[in-house]
């Protein structure tokens, strides 16, 4: 009696080991393509953190940088006295820098219509490791003269920022006009300031001439002996 022929054809398909070494290969081949991922976007963050921090500060030393070019004084005048002050000199604030400025209205370039105005830089803090450094301005004539502190510019997640004034001789961390015969400026300022943003960190320090020579001075009578002009006819 004879047995019936096996057939010597298997049915097509996967064993479990091969299913589980495609499944491990997979697995290897996603988890490179996540960490190249995840590695390109912290690069990117990381450089976009940098371009933040410099463009924070060349923003505020440009500011500053052209505030302290038009620095303006007139005699016996504390409106615009110099002053640079700490702590409880500067209102509480970690560092206040005050003076007066003189620079053409936006979109003007006639002196003509020049204003001449009180900027205030404080630094104030924000939490225990970052500042906010703010800039107000109010004009010292006209209207404007009467209404509040407009705030031109606000720079936060600062990690520090200093200020140095230069009297010809020596490097001062404070200085006062107010209340003295000359309201005299410094010659220069040197001006240090780190932002911080995420993992990057950039450190900006300038030193600013201030191109003080001559204070305004307002016009004097022209007398003649015995009588004032305003006399003459």
């Amino acid at each position: 009696m004879k047995r019936p022929a096996q057939s010597s054809t298997r049915r097509a398909g996967f064993t479990l080991v091969e299913l589980l070494v495609a499944l491990a290969l997979a697995a290897v081949v996603t988890a490179l393509i996540l960490t190249t991922l995840a590695i390109t976007n912290r690069t990117r963050r990381s450089q976009a953190d940098r371009v933040a921090c410099r463009a924070l500060t060349e923003q505020a030393l440009g500011l500053l940088a052209r505030d302290l070019e038009r620095t303006f004084l007139f005699p016996k005048q504390d409106a615009t006295a110099f002053e640079l002050g700490r702590g409880a000199a500067a209102s509480n604030a970690a560092l206040e820098l005050a003076f007066a400025r003189v620079a053409p209205l936006p979109g003007e370039s006639d002196l003509r219509w020049a204003e001449v105005a009180r900027v205030v830089y404080r630094l104030t803090e924000s939490d225990t490791t970052n500042f906010t450094l703010t800039c107000t301005s109010q004009p010292l004539a006209g209207p404007a003269a009467l209404q509040p502190p407009a705030t031109n510019a606000v720079f936060p997640r600062l990690e520090s920022f200093d200020v140095l004034l230069f009297d010809g001789k020596v490097w001062k961390d404070s200085w006062t006009g107010k209340g003295t015969a000359t309201n005299g400026a410094p010659r220069a300022a040197r001006v240090s300031l780190t932002a911080r943003q995420g993992n990057a960190r950039h450190v900006s320090t300038a030193e600013i001439i201030i191109p003080i020579s001559l204070k305004f001075e307002p016009p004097k009578k022209d007398k003649v002996p015995g009588k004032d002009i305003s006399e003459i006819r």
